[in-house]
């Protein structure tokens, strides 16, 4: 039965992929005539935005991970499930999942869904198999990795019948409405290659820069664009600096014009160690940008190996060089799997096609 009223639930008070999910979807839910209600934190990056939309239901409520030991707080929830007619509710977080859940269980509301977006296993403790078992009526995970990860302590805390695999979604048309415009001069010949994240450790930067110097030993003019701040950044700089590539990598900061930063370049290198869901490869293969990525976590299941970039062995800094001056050395390689990219985002990462498999899981 397709439900009438759904709950978007997300106390995280920062935004991230997790926030721009549940954003992006309550606003296409009530664009597609559901009622729509919202629950997130008293202090929220996700509800702040969603103040000036209408239509939308929203509660503010301080939530943390010993909220659900609190009847009052479960019991303002259930009255504002019960008030607004909710049949389904849709969790991000851990603290979501006890709080929102309970709560729902106590209002009757019919679907319980946990919804994961993050690669890392849940904890077999007795709470948790409470919750997946008896509580929760469906889990869904952005990718079959980052369901993998939190079923590897209790492969039997959730019916496989109860999971499902929704991809994060990306609004492609939206995307190609944008306008861009080159954030850099490229020199005569120059083949530029593009990694965007936070300076972290996980996202790899330090690799890219040994395979900077690797490509450094080759004639073909380039320069790689590291968009992004972090913790790490002066670690990464001083560390350019040290492997002779300072005049080769550029660190152009915090880009708020993700648009302009893919168009600019010839190559997308992710080198993430890790990913629940990557936007930015997403957006590069919209702008047909080939993309040369580890094989490992989700990212396979975006990235097709010869097909719209390719995958390395993780942290193989020898074969991502090689695979890169594949792709520097031939212009007709780089345009067929760019091709390639942008078509496998519209048929399997495109918004509306996100939703339709999101509204399946709600009537199954």
């Amino acid at each position: 039965m397709q439900p009438r009223c759904i709950c978007f639930f997300n106390s995280n008070k920062a935004w991230g992929g997790g926030e721009k999910w549940h954003y992006e979807n309550a606003l296409l839910a009530r664009d597609k005539g559901y009622r729509v209600c919202v629950v997130a934190n008293s202090e929220s990056a996700l509800a702040d935005r969603l103040e000036a939309q209408p239509g939308i239901a929203l509660l503010r409520v301080a939530i943390g991970n010993l909220s659900f030991l609190n009847p009052l707080t479960l019991l303002r929830l259930a009255r504002f499930y019960r008030e607004h007619g909710v049949e389904a509710v849709i969790m991000a977080l851990p603290s979501d999942m006890k709080a929102g859940g309970l709560a729902a269980k106590l209002a009757g509301v019919r679907d319980i869904i946990y919804r994961r977006g993050i690669a890392v296993p849940v904890r077999d403790s007795a709470l948790n198999r409470l919750l997946f078992r008896h509580v929760l009526t469906k889990l869904i995970a952005n990718s079959r990795n980052t369901r993998d990860c939190l079923l590897a302590e209790n492969n039997r805390l959730i019916e496989p019948h109860r999971t499902h695999l929704i991809n994060c979604g990306f609004d492609v048309a939206a995307f190609d409405a944008m306008p861009a415009k080159p954030l850099v001069q490229r020199k005569p010949g120059e083949i530029l290659i593009g990694n965007a994240g936070r300076l972290t450790p996980q996202k790899g930067q330090k690799l890219l820069i040994d395979i900077a110097a690797r490509l450094k030993e080759q004639p073909i003019p380039f320069s790689i664009l590291i968009a992004g701040i972090g913790e790490s950044e002066a670690e990464l700089k001083d560390y350019a600096r040290e492997r002779g590539v300072l005049d080769v990598v550029q660190f152009l900061g915090f880009v708020s014009d993700m648009k302009s930063f893919h168009q600019t370049l010839d190559i997308f290198a992710l080198t993430s160690l890790w990913e629940g869901f990557c936007y930015v490869q997403v957006e590069a293969m919209t702008l047909k940008r080939p993309v040369v990525a580890w094989n490992v976590s989700s990212i396979p299941e975006v990235v097709i190996d010869g097909e719209t970039g390719y995958l390395c062995p993780v942290q193989d800094t020898e074969c991502f060089a090689t695979r890169l001056l594949e792709l520097m050395r031939d212009e007709s390689l780089r345009k067929k799997l760019g091709e390639s990219g942008r078509a496998r985002v519209i048929g399997h990462f495109e918004m509306r096609k996100t939703f339709a498999d999101l509204e399946h899981c709600l009537q199954s």
